[in-house]
């Protein structure tokens, strides 16, 4: 009698503890954040410019310009679990802004070896899923949209700065995978790919706006969240995104012929901050 009053204890205890765990993923998902993020960004236009008729003005290197650095900024989201727990749904924005290095060539074939730009981006996205719990452990496929922006300052501090806007939607697939490692931490992974659409890049000092082209769009990231209280927690996450522009047409501008290369694009996020849970 003993011996099955233990065991009978045993399994309440594990059951509770699988659904202190199942409880803890459920709330992660109800939540709204706010975090610091650090942008470490990196653009490059491989030396594929011959429609400016300067082919050969890059013959040691790969890229025709580049840039990269780290720049400051923030991410705020909410996500939810609705309609009694069978859709799963998320909106974000996130915005940073700061100064990068520039390394590329002048439209005459001179090195610019080591020059600044400045860079602001800003990104919204919204995630529709359906989540699938197996105890401590959810599953959510889910389909994103979202939008990007970047507003580029060419030679910025000099006399000859200037700016270039990109922008583009894209749709994506993906699937987020939540575990509840304990009652009060969850660990996420999410993976998708996707689709640029409507990319484009306007230069106003030259009067210059054209289509871009479109390529695939891939998005990873983890996160691990720690929930203090009932209604409080903090996490940090790190995300990865990377694209591509095809390379524009070409457009006379003030007795210029201009035209936009096709790039490259990679950025890597990391964040730190707090989430209200309801």
């Amino acid at each position: 009698m003993k011996t099955l009053l233990l065991a009978a204890l045993a399994v309440g205890a594990l059951q509770g503890a699988a659904a202190a765990h199942d409880r803890s993923v459920w709330r992660v998902d109800n939540n709204v954040s706010a975090s610091y993020r650090l942008t470490d960004f990196h653009y490059a236009e491989p030396s594929d410019t011959c429609a400016l008729a300067v082919c050969t003005n890059a013959p040691q290197t790969n890229y025709f310009d580049r840039e990269s650095g780290f720049i400051d900024g923030f991410q705020a989201s909410a996500s939810g679990l609705l309609w009694r727990d069978r859709v799963y749904a998320r909106v974000s924005y996130d915005w940073a802004s700061g100064y990068v290095r520039y390394q590329g060539y002048t439209q005459s074939g001179r090195p610019v070896p080591n020059a600044v730009s400045g860079a602001v981006i800003s990104d919204y996205g919204v995630r529709l899923g359906m989540p699938f719990p197996e105890r401590a452990v959810m599953a959510v496929p889910f389909l994103e949209y979202g939008h990007h922006a970047w507003r580029r300052m060419v030679g910025a501090g000099t006399a000859q700065t200037y700016e270039e806007d990109y922008r583009h939607d894209y749709v994506a697939l993906g699937v987020l995978v939540q575990i509840a490692l304990t009652g009060a931490l969850v660990g996420s992974v999410y993976a998708s790919a996707g689709q640029t659409m409507n990319p484009a890049i306007s230069v106003p000092a030259y009067n210059f706006s054209q289509g871009l082209g479109s390529s695939a769009l891939v998005k990873a990231g983890a996160s691990l969240d720690f929930q203090v209280s009932r209604h409080f927690g903090v996490y940090g996450a790190v995300r990865y995104t990377r694209f591509s522009y095809g390379q524009s047409v070409t457009q006379p501008s003030g007795g210029l012929v201009i035209m936009e290369p096709q790039s490259d694009t990679v950025i890597a996020s990391y964040e730190g901050g707090m989430r209200f849970f309801f």
